[in-house]
């Protein structure tokens, strides 16, 4: 871990989701947690309580200004990020941890990074699957070529693509090398709801609704990376009967790679031209060398050295936006009923708009 002088002061805003990022920083030597903030009182004082008793806030205006975090870790509504990002770095934070998706439409993506380089401020988006265990090990093993040339990595999850698909794109980014993507084909489709039923703005879907932004029950999509490996992800209602959350395959020339989903953490599997079928692929050993068992204080740890250092971060702004156009490209290509290319020219939640015309 880092261990600095001057730890960092810290803040996080949102303390239901960010109960986690709490504690992260409370935990760590780089950090001192100095407030935590949530329009809930009673919320924000049980994490506070949790996490070595910083100051609690309702108001995030006031908090800003009365303790002048160094970093702020948002784990809000994610139509809010955008917004409270911008306050943040304008108020003199120099590093903003923000859960993900980076947002609800790709203006206020765009808006993000932006505010964040116009200001000098470092941006992370918790994708922190990507640093497990697994994932490196899957990612490794491609970079060695232990199933040949990749041509296809395909995921599938539950739920909506904008809550738990966004971590889907960031895994298979991650697997094909984060390159850029040239198109994407989508579609979705969204039962009606209960006209009756409150809009959700927490975990559960209700109305139609989930964290404070519509979604839909299942899509589907394909895109396609510059150099030629292709996506495909499965979510919702529409993903593999009995396949796990966030099961992630590989498929190359000489072999596949499976990780089956998140339940009982298992190790990727390996197919390859040894004979016995599936076998599990070693992973890191207890020093951590490859993956981490507690990735987001790990992602924090190394936020730190981004915020002071300029040091690249696994979960950097720029490759977030890059995931985050293709989940919006879904939306837009299922909206227009067409393959649509990158970059993204919508800068509306394509949804919402298909609402609109419904």
């Amino acid at each position: 871990m880092s261990d600095h002088s001057n730890p960092l002061r810290g803040a996080v805003v949102g303390c239901r989701m960010g109960r986690a990022h709490a504690r992260a920083m409370a935990d760590l030597a780089a950090y001192e947690l100095v407030a935590v903030c949530d329009l809930d009182g009673e919320t924000a004082r049980g994490v506070a309580e949790q996490a070595g008793g910083p100051a609690v806030y309702t108001d995030f205006d006031s908090m800003l200004k009365e303790v002048r975090p160094e970093v702020v870790g948002i784990a809000t509504p994610s139509a809010s990020h955008a917004e409270l990002t911008g306050q943040a770095v304008e108020a003199g934070a120099i590093g903003v941890y923000c859960e993900k998706p980076m947002a609800t439409c790709l203006a206020d993506a765009r808006a993000m990074v932006a505010v964040c380089r116009q200001n000098g401020a470092a941006l992370a988006i918790n994708h922190q699957r990507r640093m497990t265990a697994p994932f490196c090990t899957m990612r490794r093993l491609v970079e060695d070529g232990a199933v040949g040339e990749v041509a296809l990595i395909r995921g599938a999850c539950a739920g909506d693509i904008l809550s738990d698909g966004t971590h889907t794109v960031d895994t298979i980014f991650h697997l094909a090398g984060d390159i850029d993507v040239k198109w994407v084909l989508g579609q979705v489709y969204r039962e009606a709801p209960d006209p009756r039923a409150e809009r959700s703005k927490g975990y559960h879907v209700s109305g139609g609704w989930r964290y404070g932004h519509p979604v839909e029950t299942g899509a589907m999509a394909t895109f396609e990376f510059e150099n030629g490996i292709r996506g495909e992800m499965l979510t919702g209602e529409v993903r593999f009967p009995g396949r796990g959350y966030q099961d992630i395959e590989v498929f190359g020339t000489k072999g596949r790679l499976w990780r089956p989903g998140d339940k009982g953490d298992p190790a990727p599997l390996i197919q390859d031209d040894r004979s016995g079928g599936w076998r599990e692929v070693p992973m890191a050993d207890a020093s951590g060398s490859e993956g981490s068992s507690n990735a987001i204080p790990d992602a924090y740890d190394a936020f730190a050295r981004t915020v002071r250092e300029g040091a690249h971060h696994p979960l950097c702004a720029d490759n977030a936006l890059r995931e985050f156009e293709v989940v919006m490209g879904i939306y837009e290509s299922a909206r227009l009923r067409a393959k649509v290319g990158l970059p993204l020219a919508q800068p509306r939640f394509p949804l919402e708009m298909m609402m609109d015309t419904a």
